[in-house]
């Protein structure tokens, strides 16, 4: 009887374990499906795009009563148990808005070519037989044109030239080409360009009030002026009509043909930069001839600087001042080969206000030379040197350097003959 109790007491004591294990297990589940995934909300914000740590700095929210930092991110709203809305991202629609402010900040304000009297609107008309405008990269290519006037206004972005075949525009009223804003010119094809000065307004080939970047092409440039004419300019950057506008002029590439002729007090220039004017390459040939006033060749209001290229410069003033060379502040010479003259009253081929550095591949050079043929030491071949100049040589002599090579050549010689004589003697 005592057994039975005892297993009796035994069973019950099972049942109630039994009874109290599920009860817990319960308990526990509930727990666990009610709990909103705190990781699901964060798995979310890493597969969305990277956040501006900026913005996440700056701006914040309020939790409760505390406050924590809010990441940049539109998803941050998004429901975290509604997986599938957390992958639609709703600002993606940016990135149209921005190649549509792209293609409209690009196109040219104003842009108008004159052929035969009658201006044509190219941002109305794309494209004609000889020339053809690209909007979205702000590019007019001309292809054997014949006109009188290119008139740009791109203040946004640089406006692109493009040259094909043989384009010709001629004017009797200032520059052949007139942009207002940056310019790059390039291309396998010529620009003829010709204008005239007036009382009003300085002529000549191509006046860019800003930026002139030339990479490539052929360019004829000519500049005339007259009886109380202002200024005749082959090529300028940057104006100073009303006030000064800054302009720096790069000349990378191509093939630079420039005459300026002024017969009156304004003076003749071949290429002005009312900035820094730098030569990195290419092949200029700049001809001023201004009798009675000033003469330039190549100068610039700030900085002027030869890096490379091959540069002929004739300046001519009769009864006046002509340089080759010239800068309100200062000549800078690092390399290229450069064949400068000057004949007049005053003639020196390097005139600056500020100082004249020349890099010593150049060897020794008289500064205050009417004429100059400038080429650096290093790319001497000491055959037939320099006979493409007949202006005064700097550096090696040409004698000298024929005679160290013939004499270089007849120890050689020796020297051979010498050895040969002791094989013959040894057999």
């Amino acid at each position: 009887m005592k057994r039975m109790s005892k297993f009796l007491s035994l069973l019950m004591v099972v049942a109630m374990l039994s009874m109290l294990i599920p009860v817990s297990a319960l308990a526990a589940g509930v727990d666990v499906s009610n709990q909103a995934p705190d990781t699901e909300l964060g798995l979310v914000l890493v597969t969305t795009e990277a956040v501006d740590p900026e913005i996440v700095l700056t701006e914040e929210i309020v939790v409760g009563s505390e406050t924590a930092s809010a990441p940049a991110t539109e998803e941050i709203t998004v429901p975290a148990e509604n997986s599938l809305e957390t992958n639609v991202i709703s600002e993606q629609p940016v990135v149209s808005t921005i190649e549509s402010e792209t293609i409209e900040t690009q196109a040219a304000t104003y842009l108008c070519l004159t052929q035969n009297g009658v201006i044509i609107d190219v941002l109305a008309a794309n494209a004609g037989s000889d020339y053809a405008y690209d909007a979205a990269a702000n590019e007019l290519t001309l292809n054997d044109f014949i006109g009188e006037k290119l008139d740009v206004k791109s203040v946004a972005v640089p406006f692109k030239l493009v040259l094909l075949g043989t384009n010709s525009i001629k004017t009797d009223n200032g520059f052949a080409v007139k942009v207002e804003g940056d310019m790059n010119a390039s291309g396998t094809g010529t620009l003829i360009a010709e204008g005239q000065a007036t009382p009003d307004v300085m002529g000549g080939g191509i006046n860019v009030v800003g930026n002139l970047v030339i990479d490539g092409g052929t360019y004829d440039i000519a500049a005339v002026g007259y009886e109380k004419s202002s200024s005749a300019v082959g090529i300028l950057a940057g104006d100073n009509a009303e006030y000064m506008t800054m302009g720096n002029l790069t000349i990378n590439g191509g093939n630079i043909d420039v005459t300026a002729y002024n017969s009156d007090y304004a003076g003749a220039f071949g290429l002005f930069a009312f900035g820094d004017l730098v030569v990195n390459g290419g092949a200029i040939k700049a001809i001023t001839d201004s009798p009675t006033s000033y003469s330039r060749g190549i100068g610039a209001y700030d900085k002027l600087i030869f890096n490379g290229g091959y540069t002929v410069v004739e300046s001519i003033a009769d009864h006046g001042d002509a340089g080759a060379l010239f800068s309100y502040n200062k000549i800078i010479i690092n390399n290229g080969i450069l064949d400068l003259c000057t004949s007049g009253a005053i003639a020196k081929a390097l005139v600056a206000e500020g100082s004249i550095d020349i890099s010593a591949i150049f060897g020794d050079v008289n500064r205050d030379a009417a004429c100059l043929y400038l080429e650096p030491l290093s790319t001497q071949t000491f055959q037939n040197n320099h006979v493409s100049s007949a202006n005064p040589k700097t550096g090696v002599d040409n004698t000298t350097s024929e005679a160290a090579v013939a004499g270089a050549a007849l120890i050689m010689l020796i020297g051979l003959a010498v050895a040969v004589g002791k094989r013959g003697a040894q057999a």
